[in-house]
């Protein structure tokens, strides 16, 4: 079962990433012709820059569940892969639940700011006075996954290393090594990948 609900969130945090990725693509698209109408025309679309940090930020929280299940995350790892099983597999536990609770205590705050956006109605004050709750809203949804990412990656390493399945706990949360990163960045097929499938 939890294999089941790791490929589900695994595509649907892909899905989620790609549509973060589109988001940026169009951020960058509408700033340049923004800029580009400045310049050869005089003219500006306004409000540019202010839909492109919404889009950003939005986007921004999109990808983290992916960067997580996917264990693209950044970790300082040097001295890791010199360790013995049982420290890193100490090490990785500790990482995923000081992971659940950053993304529990961000989460926790951004709702209680949507929370204040949605009882005053704030507005943007810009000249687009855009309604924040609609960028809030889509920004808070990235850190609601992360947070359900984080609790169900914590889920998976505990039940490994209560069963002494450090192998099991190291492709969960684990630092990558460097062939599954060289699978990754050379379009080989990833361990998640290799699960869902």
């Amino acid at each position: 079962m939890y294999d089941q609900l790791h490929a589900f969130a695994t595509r649907l945090s892909r899905y989620a990433a790609w549509l973060g990725g589109a988001m940026m693509l169009f951020a960058a698209l509408m700033v340049s012709a923004d800029v580009l109408a400045r310049r050869l025309f005089g003219l500006t679309m306004g409000g540019s820059d202010e839909i492109s940090g919404y889009l950003f930020a939005i986007a921004t929280s999109l990808a983290f569940p992916y960067a997580l299940l996917t264990r693209s995350n950044v970790r300082i790892d040097a001295a890791y892969a010199l360790l013995h099983p049982h420290v890193r597999a100490a090490l990785d536990l500790l990482a995923i639940i000081c992971m659940a609770l950053f993304s529990a205590l961000v989460t926790w705050r951004a709702v209680l700011a949507v929370g204040e956006t949605w009882n005053s109605g704030a507005r943007a004050i810009t000249p687009l006075q855009t309604p924040l709750i609609f960028p809030q809203s889509l920004w808070l949804t990235g850190w609601i996954a992360l947070c359900l990412c984080a609790l169900l990656v914590l889920w998976g390493v505990a039940a490994a290393l209560l069963r002494g399945d450090l192998r099991r706990a190291s492709e969960l949360a684990g630092a990558m090594t460097q062939e599954e990163e060289i699978a990754a960045e050379t379009g080989t097929i990833t361990i998640a990948e290799r699960k869902e499938a």
